[in-house]
């Protein structure tokens, strides 16, 4: 089940031939499209599982699966040394309530988790590391679309992650070959898109709503997502930072309500008061459901990146098309 490491994982490609990548949380939804995507292209993909079923999963999707755990050192770091890597760290379950002892634990972990990959591949001739953060560490930004320069705001997802990002540009100052991407709201056939979309639209059950708009947020199609990750291993510049959204941000609101009317399906809503949501829901997951979150994609769209699915609705008739086949 653990791939061997290879020789060629370090070698310097010529002529047409295509990276060898390794893509951590590649059993994730944005890490299972991007093996698809990379897989598509000629790529030869090592997947790193932490579990039976993940490796399964990956194996599906046309990876080869690597046993091992990022918290953990183990033969998987060899097996890391690709041409390109694709890291994309779990995302932190901040919890109903985060104290600054549980923000500095899942500080650490994340600390520690990307010190275990990016030390791997630092003496190596990796050529390329694509990291994938994530816009809520921005916090709420206003109407007005903000850029990958303008500093971030106070947020509790934030203080989960400064650190990691502080620390990821002490690697890029090293000469790590880092592109950080932060992907916005990721959707598709899967995760929280089809927990809280999909399954209750299509079974005349109640999507559950906070507030009566929601707020606006940037969109982006999950293959978009992995196509654009692939694009910034090929053009991105090393020690850049680059959303990952359309180019029009939605109201919150708009998936449940675009997706329905795609559907041809009447749309049941319970909102959720908002005392209530912030009790339940926590302040990580209530600044995400209730703050505007809009950036924008002019540095992606100026490296020459084209979105198959630039609009919400263009992106909603794959979904509907995919679960009708």
């Amino acid at each position: 089940m653990v791939a061997s490491s290879l020789a060629l994982h370090t070698d310097h490609m010529t002529g047409d031939a295509r990276a060898t990548t390794f893509v951590t949380g590649a059993a994730g939804f944005i890490g299972t499209e991007l093996v698809k995507v990379l897989v598509a292209g000629g790529h030869r993909v090592f997947a790193l599982a932490q579990s039976i079923e993940a490796a399964h999963r990956v194996r599906r999707a046309g990876a080869i699966p690597v046993i091992g755990d990022l918290l953990e050192p183990g033969q998987w770091q060899d097996d890391a040394a690709t041409d390109w890597v694709f890291h994309l760290p779990p995302h932190p379950e901040c919890g109903p309530c985060v104290t600054s002892r549980r923000a500095a634990s899942i500080a650490r972990a994340r600390v520690l988790i990307d010190a275990h990959l990016l030390d791997a591949v630092a003496a190596g001739a990796t050529r390329r590391i694509v990291y994938v953060a994530d816009t809520s560490y921005y916090g709420g930004t206003g109407q007005r679309p903000i850029t990958e320069d303008e500093p971030s705001r106070t947020s509790a997802r934030r203080r989960c992650l400064t650190f990691a990002l502080d620390r990821l540009d002490g690697y890029v100052a090293a000469g790590l070959p880092i592109v950080t991407a932060f992907p916005g709201w990721v959707y598709g056939n899967g995760s929280w898109f089809r927990q809280r979309v999909i399954d209750p639209v299509m079974a005349g059950r109640r999507v559950v709503q906070c507030g009566k708009t929601g707020p606006w947020v940037s969109p982006i199609h999950v293959e978009d997502c992995a196509r654009a990750l692939v694009y910034l291993a090929e053009h991105g510049r090393a020690g850049g930072r680059y959303f990952l959204v359309n180019s029009d941000p939605i109201r919150l609101h708009e998936f449940a309500g675009t997706f329905a009317r795609l559907a041809n399906r009447p749309l049941r809503v319970w909102q959720m008061p908002a005392a209530a949501a912030r009790l339940v829901l926590g302040p990580v997951r209530i600044d995400d459901l209730q703050a505007d979150a809009v950036f924008s994609n002019i540095r992606l769209r100026g490296i020459g990146f084209r979105f198959r699915y630039p609009t919400l609705e263009q992106g909603l008739q794959q979904v509907l098309g995919a679960l009708h086949e």
